[in-house]
């Protein structure tokens, strides 16, 4: 008796093997075959980090101290850092009235946009406080003075009338959009007066200890103006009085957040990050694991007969015809074959004409039935499945 000889397939046709791999190509072959992406996005990603370190942080925002066009003050903040003084900025009032407290000089541009609370903080602070613009402006909670319409045109030269050592340093001023009324104020003065009890510049103690000290057009301190008449010697001198200044527009403020509020505990946050990280590490420990799908049997026993209605009925209850077809076809097709004794990779073909020869019947009509189109409505797809049925039944008739 022979041995049965065993075929072994050639090198070439024998797939290579590599541990771990199921389908397709390995990640190397997969990270391979994406390194020109990588190095492209690795490249666009340095040219704009260089770019973006190297382009100048510059703003837009009028009277921002890092803002180098006309309606900027960088060239101002650029001179009080010559002469020693360490200028930043703020976005919020807290921020803004925690400075004061440390003893910094507080520059307020739009003070109106501040509330009653905050400008009475500020006032209470100890701190020196320059107000920036006060057209339209409420200093209340500040000091007893009050902002104005009355103006001078540019062409007006406005000399200082007072003893103000910064207003006398300055000389002159090319006219003011708004001013300040003292109302009488106790020890406040005013300078550059552009009408009756109309100021161009004055100053004012704060409740705190400190001084007020308001600028009523707050153009003078512009890129564009600080060098016309006094404006630079003004703006220098009343900006300057300590080593510490912090500048605050209060109508581009920030949202105060939760995380914000001087009532929340330095601690909090890095004990909601221990708590996150605490909870997670528990999820990962104690969490269940999910292993492979296991078989179990059905608690209940369901007849293949019930199944199939099931089934049918929820194909006629969405019309899914195109399905309901398929499955038929499909079952009618797998059983023929195994009638017929055609194995798996019989195609098409193949099993149309077994069941044309063991049935008689034309070779189109059992195309048609086993392969043609959908059924367009319930009757059409009922007398298909009555004609898939006789196929089959003369077929195993012989």
């Amino acid at each position: 008796m022979s041995s049965p000889t065993t075929t072994t397939p050639s090198p070439a046709a024998r797939p290579e093997s590599r541990p771990g791999q199921v389908v397709g190509a390995t990640p190397g072959e997969r990270l391979r075959s994406w390194r020109p992406f990588l190095a492209a996005g690795a490249l666009l990603l340095l040219v704009a980090l260089a770019t973006l370190w190297t382009s100048p942080q510059s703003s837009k925002v009028p009277y921002a101290i890092d803002n180098p066009h006309s309606d900027g003050a960088q060239a101002l903040a650029a001179l009080l850092r010559d002469q020693g003084v360490n200028v930043t900025s703020v976005s919020s009032a807290d921020a803004a009235i925690s400075a004061a407290a440390d003893g910094a000089t507080v520059v307020v541009l739009n003070v109106g946009d501040l509330s009653d609370y905050a400008r009475s903080q500020l006032a209470r602070a100890g701190a020196d406080v320059v107000v920036l613009g006060t057209l339209y402006q409420d200093l209340d909670r500040l000091a007893d003075i009050t902002s104005t319409g009355a103006s001078a045109g540019a062409d007006a030269s406005l000399e200082p009338a007072c003893t103000d050592p910064d207003a006398v340093a300055a000389a002159s001023l090319a006219g003011s959009a708004g001013s300040v009324s003292l109302d009488g104020a106790e020890e406040a003065v005013g300078c550059f007066p552009v009408g009756e009890d109309a100021y161009a510049y004055a100053t004012a103690p704060l409740t705190g200890g400190g001084t007020l000290r308001v600028i009523a057009d707050p153009r003078i301190v512009t890129n564009a103006n600080l060098t016309t008449a006094g404006n630079a010697a003004l703006a220098i001198r009343a900006l300057g009085h300590h080593q510490q200044l912090v500048w605050f527009d209060a109508s581009q403020a920030v949202s105060q957040t939760v995380w914000d509020t001087p009532m929340l505990p330095p601690w909090l946050p890095v004990l909601l990050f221990l708590g996150v990280v605490v909870v997670t590490a528990l999820a990962l420990v104690r969490g269940r694991r999910f292993g492979r799908l296991v078989s179990e049997d059905l608690p209940v026993v369901v007849r293949a007969t019930e199944t199939a209605i099931g089934r049918g009925r929820l194909y006629r209850r969405a019309g899914d015809r195109e399905r309901a077809a398929q499955a038929l076809r499909a079952g009618t097709a797998l059983r023929l074959g195994r009638s017929l004794g055609l194995g798996p990779p019989a195609g098409r073909g193949e099993l149309i004409q077994a069941a044309a020869r063991a049935s008689g019947w034309p070779v189109a009509e059992i195309d048609h039935a086993l392969y043609g189109p959908t059924p367009t409505d319930d009757h059409a797809l009922a007398d298909l499945a009555v004609r898939l049925e006789q196929l089959e039944s003369e077929v195993h008739q012989r």
